[in-house]
This record gives C-alpha cells, sequence and structure tokens, in this order.
C-alpha cells in the first residue's frame, strides 16, 4: 500500500493543478468566448475520438495492464513486449480508419440537420485518435514501470495549459474558428509525443522486434484477452459518452455544449478515483498472480473509502457555490443546473464502487464484464430514448445516473458473489446523509456579500461540517492518516 499511497497522492497533486487550468478553461474561458455549439463541438470531438482510439487499441491498453508483469525483464527488452502491442495497436488503427470513412455518410445524415459543425470537421478526429491511442498505450506502460507523474503531467497540466493557449489566441483574434479547431486538435497531439520521447530519453523506447519464446507461448491468451477488453471497454466508453452523442443527436449542438460543461464541472471529483486507478491497476494484476485476496480486499475497500470522501467533498463545494459559478458565465448555462445534480450524483457513486472495474477485468471472469457493459449500453440507449424527449439534457442526465448505479451494483454484487470482497464498510453510510444535510442548509442561506466572498464563507462552512464529522467517524482511516501527518509536519507537534 506505500506504493499507491505515494504515487497516488502525488498524482492527484498533478491532477487537481491539472483540473484547475481545465476548469478555467471549459468553464470560464470556452463559455465566454465559444458559441454553446463552438463549446459543444470540441467536447464532443474529444469524446468520439477517445471511442475511435478504443477501436483502435484491440484492447491493448488492457494488455499491458495484465500481461506485462510477466514480461517485465528490462535486461532483455521485456521479450519484445512493447514492440508487439504497438503492432498491435497500429493494425487496429488501419481497421478503425477504414471502418471511419465506411461510416462517414451516416455519420453526416445522423448530425447533419442538428449539429453541421460536427460533420464539417469530422476529419480532425482521424489525428486526434492516433495520438489518443499512443497516448494510451504509453501511458499504460509507463505505469507498469511504476512511473505514473510523467504521464499525468503530461495529459493533466502541459495539455490544458496548451489549451488556455488556443482559447486565448482565439479570444485576442490571433485566430480564426477554423484556426483554433486546428491549434486544439495539435495541442491534444502534444502528450503523445511527450511520452515517447520521454521513455527515448529514459532508454524504455524497447522497440526492436523480437519473437521471445514467453511471447509466443502467450500471444493467443494476450489476443483473446484483448479482443474481449476491446469490446468491453468500447461498451464502457458508449455507457459514458452515449447519452452526450445522443444529446447532440435529438436537440443540437449547443444543448450538448451546455450538457458537455456540466459533465466537465462533475468530471473534477473523478480525480482521486483516476488516480488511484491509474497506481493501482498494477497492484491489482498482481495480486492476481499471487492469489493475495487479503490485499485485494484492503486496497478495494480503502480506494472506496478515500474516493467517497474526498468526491463528495468535491461535490459538497461545488454544488454550494454553483450559483456564484453561474455568475461567471453566460445566463444559458443555468440550465445545467439539475444536469449537474444528477450527473454528480452517478459519478461519486461510479468512484465509490472503487476498483471493482479494474479487478473484474484482471480477473479470469473478465468475460463476464463485458457482458454487464453491453447490457448497460443497451439500458442506457432505451433510457436516454425515454427521458430526452421527455426532460431534454435533465432527461439525458437522469438516464446517466440511472445506468451508472444499476450498472455499478450488477458488478458490485458479482464480485461479492464469485471473490467474496466488496467496497463497502457501514460507516461510510453517513457520507451521503452528511451531504443531503449541508446541500439542504445551504439552499435556505441567501447570498452573503460579494461574489468573491460569498465562495469563500460558503466553501469554508460546508468543508467545516463535512470534513470535521468525516475524520470523527474515521470514514477513511488512510485520509485521516495522512490529514494527521500534513498536520505535524506543519506544526511541529
Amino acid at each position: 500500500m506505500g506504493i499507491v499511497q505515494r504515487d497516488s497522492f502525488r498524482v492527484t497533486l498533478i491532477s487537481y493543478a491539472g483540473a484547475i487550468i481545465g476548469f478555467l478553461n471549459k468553464v470560464f474561458l470556452f463559455t465566454n468566448f465559444l458559441d454553446t455549439d463552438q463549446v459543444g463541438l470540441a467536447n464532443l470531438m474529444i469524446t468520439i475520438s477517445l471511442i475511435y482510439a478504443q477501436v483502435a487499441a484491440l484492447g491493448s491498453r488492457n494488455i499491458i495492464t495484465r500481461f506485462f508483469p510477466f514480461f517485465n525483464d528490462p535486461g532483455h527488452q521485456h521479450h519484445g513486449f512493447l514492440f508487439g502491442v504497438m503492432s498491435l495497436g497500429m493494425a487496429g488503427f488501419t481497421i478503425a480508419t477504414l471502418l471511419f470513412f465506411g461510416l462517414r455518410q451516416p455519420f453526416a445524415f445522423l448530425y447533419q440537420d442538428s449539429s453541421p459543425l460536427l460533420v464539417e470537421y469530422a476529419l480532425y478526429l482521424i489525428p486526434l485518435a492516433l495520438a489518443t491511442l499512443f497516448f494510451n498505450i504509453f501511458e499504460s506502460y509507463l505505469r507498469c514501470l511504476y512511473r505514473n507523474s510523467i504521464p499525468t503531467l503530461a495529459h493533466e497540466v502541459i495539455l490544458r495549459l496548451l489549451v488556455t493557449a488556443s482559447i486565448s489566441l482565439y479570444a485576442l483574434n490571433v485566430l480564426s474558428f477554423p484556426g483554433f479547431v486546428a491549434v486544439y486538435v495539435g495541442a491534444y497531439c502534444l502528450p503523445a509525443a511527450l511520452l515517447i520521447m520521454y521513455s527515448a530519453w529514459k532508454g524504455l523506447l524497447s522497440l526492436r522486434p523480437r519473437w521471445s519464446p514467453l511471447l509466443k507461448r502467450l500471444s493467443r491468451i494476450m489476443f483473446v484477452y484483448g479482443l474481449y477488453l476491446l469490446l468491453n471497454n468500447l461498451s464502457g466508453f458508449l455507457l459514458i459518452s452515449i447519452d452526450s452523442l445522443m444529446v447532440a443527436g435529438m436537440i443540437d449542438l449547443g444543448a450538448t455544449g451546455i450538457y458537455t460543461t456540466m459533465i466537465f464541472m462533475t468530471s473534477v471529483m473523478l480525480i482521486p478515483y483516476r488516480s488511484m486507478v491509474k497506481v493501482s491497476g498494477p497492484l491489482v494484476a498482481g495480486f492476481w498472480k499471487a492469489r493475495a485476496m487479503q490485499q485485494m480486499r484492503d486496497i478495494y475497500q480503502k480506494a472506496s473509502a478515500g474516493n467517497l470522501v474526498v468526491g463528495a467533498a468535491i461535490f459538497i463545494l461545488l454544488w454550494v457555490n454553483l450559483d456564484s459559478i453561474f455568475q461567471f458565465m453566460p445566463h444559458e448555462y443555468t440550465a445545467g443546473r439539475y444536469v449537474f445534480l444528477m450527473l454528480g450524483v452517478g459519478k461519486l457513486f461510479d468512484m465509490t464502487a472503487g476498483l471493482n472495474a479494474t479487478i473484474l477485468s484482471t480477473s479470469k471472469k473478465y468475460r463476464y464484464d463485458l457482458y454487464f457493459t453491453m447490457a448497460m449500453v443497451v439500458f442506457a440507449f432505451l433510457a436516454n430514448c425515454l427521458f430526452i424527449p421527455l426532460w431534454g439534457i435533465e432527461g439525458a442526465a437522469f438516464a446517466s445516473m440511472l445506468t451508472l448505479i444499476v450498472f455499478n451494483l450488477l458488478r458490485i454484487a458479482f464480485i461479492w458473489h464469485h471473490f467474496n470482497i466488496r467496497p463497502f464498510v457501514s460507516r461510510q453510510i453517513w457520507v451521503p446523509l452528511l451531504m443531503a444535510a449541508i446541500m439542504s442548509l445551504s439552499g435556505l442561506v441567501g447570498q452573503m456579500g460579494p461574489v468573491y466572498l460569498d465562495i469563500v464563507l460558503r466553501s469554508a462552512i460546508a468543508s467545516s461540517l463535512f470534513l470535521v464529522p468525516v475524520w470523527r467517524m474515521n470514514i477513511s482511516p488512510d485520509l485521516n492518516r495522512w490529514a494527521e501527518e500534513r498536520i505535524r509536519k506543519l506544526t511541529g507537534l
């Protein structure tokens, strides 16, 4: 657990620095200098490129996490593992790109009336997807070598500073909108190049073809595993992006701009969860190899408790200050209030479920995760078809919340039944009750002075009302110890 605690806190610190930059970009710069349909285009291009890259990867990212411990041998260049995975990724990208060109006409037919900008700039999805593919491969590779900080720094900080530069140049009329799109896409391509250069600099870029006996013995197993995980990851990405894609198709790109902005605001909550997954993935794979179920249970429950506390704290701070945040945005974004609420509840439950996806996808029963995910994609599609016509973007948010809760409950129950481990402990029930009380009280209090003073006062009061009881109830012993150590270092006591 020492590696997880040290690296996850470091990665989380970098991620929060990036989150601050990203928050300024998406909530203030994008909303004030781009029209809502342009915001929708910028956000949806990234969403679609992630799906494109998942198809192209053919499960290579998960192959690295699951099988690299068997190949980890620097003296023999990891038995040609990186070269094999990159070859698989390039083959998948070629297939995915041919599929992309084959589907351009149906894509244009679906979005031409509601989201014409998306059709106009569709070709930019190709370099975005290629860069995403290479970033994912090298991030997973470096993560397995316990080099977690550099990929996080490249994606969370450097990328977002480049996005700040691109929107600033557009705001200053240095770039036209087509120029902004080109620079914006270029910014998303740079982190992949940085990871490749870093790997080369550290002598980790083992691209020499090497068909070792180990690779021969495991290649078929890895390929079958990769195909299952391809379908699983693709289904997973569709599950979390189908709402925004359907809003663009069933309403318009302007509504998508509001909806995806709320998605970004709630995604700040997921930073500790993503950091924990990045650090814990290789360890979970190692626990399966060693049959270390007690360590698996410990990391599962500690991840759940820590993610619940941090995620709930962020959600409370955002919710009690939501009116103040809206004052810095155009008025039309206030339509996203209850979108934010429902998306936040769904994502909080998702991150509290802990490492269930990682545990199941690296186990011998990884196939069942695919069945659950594919069923939930169908569920999410039907839910969006039902609720978007009824409630618009709020209907999409409700469908997303419902899908995330049902999806995670199914996986938790499956893992509990087959492996006798679960993420929750009884004292965690106090957290949502405490959240509901604080959020309700906040709604009864009017604005307390100027907007900046109101933000400071609300944040201080809400933090105290939440963190003190959580600390006293010892909801997350790991976080309590970490906080107490930091307090001792600061005070000298």
